[in-house]
């Protein structure tokens, strides 16, 4: 019986589809390469347009006036690292000697000189409640740290402090017998008549409100009682040193009889605490430490008011945030643009974390987003319901 053989039309139209599919595929490709080259050709224009914009504004920042920080002394050590970096990368921009003083003076400053280029708070009140609207209008969260203890190991009660606080860490967070191990910490530090405790100005530094927003939060956590330990501190004149600014405090340590330092923020604590011989830094509670956001809500219930030689104010008790805006009336808004993006690079975001900051991976844009410098908003993104909380009363 003869085969039957293939028929040439079948065959025929076999090979045009496997033609069509071949050229669709070559045609893809070659479309596909086409468009790549094209991205790639954009991407190195608008590389080309950032570095010449970069350029521009070094070329304008380095025939300004010396280009003046003014930030919170808790950022002395981290921002004096990043202004080392910033002077290496731009060595014909003119630097002023920094102002690092609590947020509060420094806001006050520049109310009455604007004589900044750029300034950097603790906290994000601070600035709104001084500067905005007249002299900024806007300001980056770019960073959070935590408030901690500094503890003075010369001392009998300080010893016994960390002593307590070395055998917590090894209980069971939240359990009977770590929680009565944090009420006898709270009680050495504020109840004992014999301990003295360190704290900043509530009205010069956030630091000081936020201690005592700590203080007050301790005393709601784990004695169910707001002003506890507040009241046995603060009412109480023989019972703490009172400076200015949180910087001022540990060098008082050596000199004075204080035991703990309450307005301390990690940030802080880790390099003072390694400079000096005899301190050292203890962390605590998430529901004290004001360092976690999603517990804002818990943190505001120890919202305050505060008085001194007559004058109150009123404290809103929120996660310890690092802000940092140019002033409408910046002497040098070029250099200050470009501080803000050597912070934003991977050398400023590592000296970041090295001094106990975590930074945001975009920093929260709190009032007018329109007039953050074009080279940073890349690394901003505007306030949201997400975030908003952490500004209230701003």
């Amino acid at each position: 019986m003869a085969v039957e053989k293939p028929k040439r039309s079948n065959m025929m139209y076999a090979f045009l589809i496997i033609g069509i599919l071949i050229g669709s595929a070559l045609g893809f490709g070659l479309g596909y390469f086409t468009y790549q080259s094209q991205i790639n050709s954009l991407n190195s224009k608008v590389a080309n347009l950032q570095t010449s914009f970069s350029n521009s504004l070094v070329n304008l920042a380095s025939n300004g006036k010396p280009f003046a920080v003014g930030a919170a002394g808790t950022l002395t050590f981290a921002f004096g690292s990043v202004l080392s970096t910033f002077e290496k990368q731009y060595p014909s921009i003119p630097v002023a000697p920094p102002l690092f003083e609590g947020s509060g003076l420094v806001a006050q400053e520049e109310n009455l000189t604007q004589s900044l280029s750029l300034e950097a708070a603790a906290d994000t009140t601070a600035m709104p409640s001084v500067l905005f609207p007249k002299l900024a209008n806007y300001e980056i969260a770019f960073g959070q740290t935590q408030m901690v203890i500094i503890v003075n190991l010369q001392s009998s009660a300080g010893k016994e402090l960390y002593n307590m606080w070395t055998a917590a860490k090894g209980l069971t967070v939240n359990s009977t017998q770590w929680t009565q191990a944090w009420k006898q910490m709270f009680t050495l530090i504020a109840l004992n008549s014999t301990t003295v405790v360190g704290v900043s100005n509530p009205f010069t530094d956030p630091s000081g409100f936020q201690a005592a927003g700590m203080i007050r939060l301790a005393g709601l956590t784990f004695f169910g009682n707001l002003t506890y330990l507040y009241d046995a501190i603060y009412n109480h004149a023989s019972k703490y040193v009172m400076t200015d600014t949180e910087s001022d405090l540990v060098p008082l340590m050596q000199t004075q009889h204080i035991d703990f330092i309450t307005s301390a923020y990690e940030s802080n604590a880790i390099p003072q605490t390694n400079q000096t011989t005899g301190l050292a830094w203890i962390t605590l509670p998430t529901s004290v430490n004001l360092g976690v956001l999603s517990d804002t809500s818990y943190y505001n219930k120890a919202n305050f008011s505060y008085t001194e030689l007559g004058t109150t104010e009123s404290f809103i008790v929120n996660p310890v945030i690092y802000c940092v805006t140019i002033p409408t009336v910046s002497t040098n808004s070029a250099a200050a643009t470009l501080f803000i993006q050597t912070l934003y690079s991977k050398t400023g975001q590592s000296i970041l974390e090295q001094y106990g900051i975590t930074p945001f991976s975009q920093g929260i844009v709190y009032g007018n987003y329109a007039s953050v410098p074009s080279l940073i908003q890349p690394y901003t993104t505007p306030v949201n319901a997400t975030y908003e909380s952490q500004f209230a009363g701003a």
